[in-house]
């Protein structure tokens, strides 16, 4: 059963919802361009006011995430950078006057299908901002500055247009429920999960080699970042360490090495 997408009709993207491995398309040699690697690992949701009555819930909040959808791992020609994304936490503001409602009340169904309408969302634009502008992006020098464009950058594509597109409808939706009451319930449990949230991402941008070599990556430093995004503040930090195995695993995969 695949993740209920959502066709953004104000971007041209493909949106990648269940994504098992990456189609990793070689340029031609009369016209090669570099292959950079976008990987998001599946998200974890969880709230600011955590009690123990939550558990349940978020239990089957995760849970159908996770069978609703895989980690995304896409291939796009001309980037400089493999951006890998190991660490994905949505944080809910529990407090927020319908939130505060809808948990307490287990209103599974519709915070399920909320979730991923805003999972996929935020994949989307992600997998966008990679496609067309990493290339303008230098996160060999000057991290704070780059770091600080990019982190604004995804605020400015998933928050600030947020309101006129959804009021405008401009996000469509596909494999909605059939139920009215439950199609509305889950589209108004989207729109309050992107006004009260914050969303985590953290690291690795690695540089693309022309030789696909990346064995470097087991002894060298690469930039490891965290970002924190909400509809009011774009906040990161970075330091350079050497990738975790898996992510050193992942980008070797590219060339076939491992």
């Amino acid at each position: 059963m695949k993740m209920m997408n959502i066709i953004l009709s104000f971007f041209i993207l493909v949106i990648f919802s269940n994504v098992k491995a990456a189609s990793f398309q070689r340029a031609s040699s009369s016209n090669p361009k570099s292959i950079g690697l976008i990987s998001v690992n599946q998200p974890i949701v969880t709230v600011t006011k955590y009690s123990p009555n939550y558990h349940q819930i978020l239990d089957e909040i995760n849970k159908f995430l996770r069978e609703q959808s895989e980690d995304i791992k896409c291939a796009y020609e001309g980037t400089n950078y493999h951006w890998v994304i190991s660490n994905f936490v949505i944080t809910i503001n529990n407090s927020s006057p319908y939130l505060s409602k809808s948990i307490p009340k287990n209103k599974t169904e519709e915070l399920q299908i909320g979730s991923s309408y805003f999972i996929t969302y935020i994949n989307a634009n992600i997998n966008h901002l990679f496609s067309k502008y990493m290339h303008k992006y230098d996160f060999e020098s000057n991290y704070d500055e780059n770091l600080n464009v990019l982190a604004n950058d995804l605020k400015t594509l998933i928050y600030d247009p947020f309101d006129k597109n959804f009021k405008g409808g401009l996000i469509k939706y596909t494999n909605e429920p059939e139920n009215k009451k439950l199609r509305d319930s889950a589209k108004k449990t989207f729109y309050e999960l992107v006004h009260n949230s914050e969303i985590e991402i953290e690291g690795y941008f690695i540089k693309v080699t022309k030789d696909g070599n990346y064995e470097h990556l087991k002894q060298n430093k690469s930039l490891y970042f965290n970002i924190r995004l909400s509809e009011k503040n774009a906040n990161f930090k970075y330091e350079l360490k050497i990738p975790i195995p898996s992510v050193v695993k992942l980008v070797n995969s590219i060339s076939g090495k491992s």
